[in-house]
């Protein structure tokens, strides 16, 4: 494979923390606290520990973890108008 390939593949399926975010819909500290539970593990990570640290997740994770967000937030949400109805 070559090196322009691995690139526009890296482009395509690799997301920052912040585009991640935005996918799922969380603040910066929600999906921070996702991270931390386990829920989302980054694809690739290097360097030292700290704001040093490279961390880029796979796009495909992140849309079905959003995707399962919406089911549960669809569900919550159902669930309480039928409380309300009662």
């Amino acid at each position: 494979m070559k090196l322009t390939e691995i690139q526009q593949w890296g482009k395509k399926n690799l997301l920052t923390r912040q585009q991640a975010a935005k996918i799922t819909g969380q603040s910066y500290t929600a999906f921070s606290q996702t991270i931390k539970t386990g829920k989302i593990k980054p694809f690739f990570e290097f360097g030292d520990s700290g704001p040093s640290v490279v961390r880029l997740y796979l796009k495909s994770d992140i849309e079905e973890y959003a995707q399962q967000l919406k089911t549960k937030k669809s569900i919550v949400s159902q669930s309480q108008k039928v409380e309300t109805s009662k």
